[in-house]
């Protein structure tokens, strides 16, 4: 143990207004951005607002977008509903076009893994993602726990740079949330 917190701006500053200031937290700064918005910038939002009535505010889109993300586009988790609200860890909105992610992650299919070990190469805590989603991905949360999953700060190398395209990211957050709801940590 190292005895050092790291923390971000927006924390710090949000910690200082409810240390020094006695205020609670009800905004947040969020940047949104993506090729398809209208006016993207940093916007000062009230926790709880949709990401559809934020996209609205920043002037809606202005072409067909293809992924919605809360966060970047490399560690954001992308979100199905524009009903879904911010919370206070919210940094950012990304809308994506097509483009944007690239067409050949549209145009080509998940493939086998060919245990080329380049999610191994770039993972920053040395872990093995692939043993970790392929036990994931056949139910065997003892053994991904065993691979230190826990350990795994989900920033999507791994993934990028698959050559199967395998999201080995999503199999990593999916597997931690089985692994929590097993233990009744996150209702089911």
């Amino acid at each position: 143990m190292i005895g050092v917190v790291v923390l971000n701006v927006a924390t710090v500053a949000a910690v200082a207004e409810a240390v020094i200031s006695n205020l609670p937290l009800t905004h947040r700064i969020v940047t949104v951005t993506g090729e398809a918005i209208a006016k993207p910038g940093n916007y000062n939002f009230p926790i709880g607002m949709s990401v559809e009535n934020i996209i609205e505010y920043c002037g809606g889109v202005t072409q067909k977008s293809a992924k919605v993300v809360l966060g970047g586009p490399m560690m954001g988790i992308a979100i199905a509903d524009l009903k879904t609200p911010i919370t206070k860890t919210t940094n950012a909105v990304t809308v994506l076009t097509k483009e944007q992610i690239g067409r050949a992650k549209f145009e080509r299919r998940q493939t086998a893994c060919i245990r080329c070990g380049r999610c191994l190469q770039v993972c920053p805590e040395n872990l093995n993602p692939t043993k970790i989603a392929h036990a994931v991905k056949y139910n065997l949360l003892d053994a991904a726990e065993k691979y230190y999953m826990n350990a795994c700060i989900e920033c999507g190398c791994c993934s990028y740079v698959c050559p199967a395209n395998i999201e080995v990211t999503g199999y990593i957050k999916t597997g931690k949330i089985f692994l929590a709801r097993q233990k009744k940590k996150v209702p089911g």
